[in-house]
């Protein structure tokens, strides 16, 4: 890692923090390949330690103004359904959703634990909560 972050110092942060989000997301490793799950982690945590090294801006989008806040009234009757619905959609978006409706990591979260981005996180997220609103009302 000292290799790809610069320095030994860099490096050390970088390991750290990916070790902070891989307790903070256990709950997201599905028991298979521990070191392709972590090495997902680490990469998209040197990835983002280098955007900010380079200034580039991290996603700022403040996700709790837009996001709304997570249904928690839907019957178990409904949210079978959901998860049902969620298993007919394609592998990456089964995977974010999944994370997102039943595990309540937020597009952020998701985008720091897989191999998609932030951006395609909340899009996943988000048609689907519009798919959600047509069905349901």
């Amino acid at each position: 890692m000292t290799f790809r972050a610069g320095t030994e110092w860099d490096a050390e942060d970088v390991v750290q923090e990916a070790y902070a989000r891989a307790l903070k997301y256990y709950a997201s490793f599905n028991g298979e390949d521990f070191n392709r799950w972590f090495s997902t982690i680490i990469n998209n945590t040197l990835k983002e330690y280098k955007n900010i090294e380079k200034g580039v801006a991290a996603d700022s989008f403040e996700e709790d103004e837009s996001e709304g806040t997570p249904c928690s009234y839907y019957s178990d009757r409904i949210m079978g359904e959901v998860y049902e619905l969620i298993d007919t959609k394609s592998v990456v978006q089964i995977e974010v959703l999944t994370l997102h409706f039943k595990q309540g990591f937020s597009p952020k979260d998701i985008s720091r634990i897989t191999d998609t981005s932030y951006s395609a996180a909340r899009q996943i997220c988000l048609r689907f909560r519009n798919e959600l609103k047509d069905l349901y009302g």
